[in-house]
């Protein structure tokens, strides 16, 4: 017996009717991984300023922001 377990409706041309096939090399699956590895490490760091309760001012924030100390939860987005 066979059982349809889950479904899922496409809208019309959001699926492309003749896929294209794309072939990884080593140096672009490097490339992706150095990448990965990369934005892990920001995500890393903005989670630990966040729970430090330090703010990432490398992201180019407002100083009219910063200096306000008026009791408001801050926290860091990644941009």
């Amino acid at each position: 017996m066979s059982m349809i377990t889950a479904s899922a409706w496409v809208p019309r041309g959001a699926a492309a009717a003749f896929p294209i096939k794309y072939d990884v090399d080593e140096t672009e699956l490097a490339r992706i991984s150095k990448l990965a590895k990369l934005q892990l490490k920001d995500a890393e760091e903005d989670l630990d300023a966040v729970q430090n309760g330090q703010t990432n001012h490398d992201h180019g924030g407002s100083s009219s922001e910063d200096d306000d100390n008026d009791g408001d939860v801050q926290m860091a987005l990644p941009l």
